[in-house]
């Protein structure tokens, strides 16, 4: 459940943490606001970074209520330790209560700003091809850390975030619950309002979190599945996961996924030149993802420190394109950004700090 720290008498009410209903539950219990002025409060909060007594209309009146609205009323306050800029992408890293570090990305698109965010402290799953990975699990981050990554790029740097990729440190599906919650906050239409399909999930494929999210309320969101490998022995290579859950495996799962009308899975696919990039790992990719309604997002390798691969150029990634689309395939490349600040796919993770 949400945590509910900022419901306790001698604390204000955070609500960036909170879906519109707790919210309401707060300020009936603090304030006696009915669901009209309390719907305005939240959305006001939420959108606009701040509260401004003055200009809500369906506030009581009654002495004192205004001054009380502003005691009951606590913003985030994100400690950035970093923030970095090239070509427009902006990496900034976050330091948690305990010393801990996470990274966020703003990306620009053509016609909005998409955030990439972390749910986890490292990562247990072990992708080779991951700088994550070598920080190895510390732990999982709360619902109100992860929305404190898009409060800090909506109201402290000052992005207009219309569209949010769980593609940043950790597997999104391993920290489920809290995850979950943050995804009912972010799509509340009362507060942050992106849509569930503004929202994709990234997971490396394990299939029971895939099943988790297809019960799940927000099943609506985009589903990215990070294959990389288009036989067995290359993914397991790659990626530990695939020795518990095969490719076969994974596609009986995600035949059973609740895609939306005309709706496809993303298959993420990191390019490493002479790896996974041959005619025959093309042929073998679409065939063996032939079961589902499929659209190819491809990415050239980012080599980070100590990186097992060297980057692969963007010519290599074309060329994988290109087979791939002799075999029928639906494909995209994906523009490598943020290599400059070492904020490209995969490259992000910060080292932990020990609480003191």
């Amino acid at each position: 459940m949400m945590e509910r720290l900022q419901d306790k008498a001698s604390e204000g009410v955070n609500p960036f943490a909170l879906g519109y209903e707790n919210f309401r539950e707060a300020m009936v219990t603090r304030l006696g606001l009915d669901r009209y002025a309390s719907a305005e409060l939240y959305s006001m909060a939420v959108r606009s970074g701040a509260v401004d007594v003055s200009a809500l209309t369906r506030l009581p009146e009654r002495e004192g209520l205004g001054e009380a609205v502003k005691q009951a009323l606590v913003f985030p306050d994100p400690h950035l330790v970093t923030v970095k800029e090239a070509d427009g992408v902006v990496k900034f890293t976050t330091r948690l209560h305990d010393g801990h570090e996470v990274e966020s990305v703003v990306l620009p698109m053509l016609n909005h700003y998409t955030l990439c965010v972390s749910s986890q402290v490292g990562c247990k799953r072990g992708c080779l091809f991951c700088t994550t990975a070598k920080m190895g699990f510390v732990r999982d981050l709360t619902p109100t850390e992860i929305l404190d990554q898009l409060y800090a790029a909506r109201h402290k740097l000052s992005y207009p975030i219309r569209n949010i990729v769980f593609m940043g440190m950790g597997e999104p599906l391993d920290n489920f619950d809290a995850v979950s919650e943050a995804i009912g906050v972010m799509s509340d239409q009362r507060g942050f309002d992106i849509p569930l399909r503004r929202i994709t999930v990234s997971t490396v494929g394990s299939a029971e979190g895939i099943e988790k999210l297809g019960a799940s309320p927000i099943s609506a969101v985009n589903l990215a599945v990070s294959v990389n490998g288009a036989t067995d022995e290359i993914r397991s290579r790659l990626m530990p996961v695939n020795r518990k859950t095969p490719l076969k495996s994974l596609v009986e799962t995600l035949s059973r996924y609740p895609f939306a009308r005309k709706g496809a899975l993303f298959a993420e696919y990191i390019v490493i030149e002479g790896v996974n990039d041959s005619p025959e790992d093309a042929r073998a990719l679409v065939a063996v993802l032939s079961p589902l309604a499929v659209r190819y997002n491809l990415i050239g390798f980012n080599a980070g420190p100590g990186a097992p691969f060297p980057s692969t150029c963007q010519k290599a990634v074309e060329r994988f394109r290109d087979l791939l689309v002799h075999e029928g395939a639906y494909v995209r490349i994906r523009a490598s950004k943020g290599r400059d600040l070492v904020a490209g796919c995969g490259q992000l993770g910060k080292k932990s700090v020990s609480s003191v």
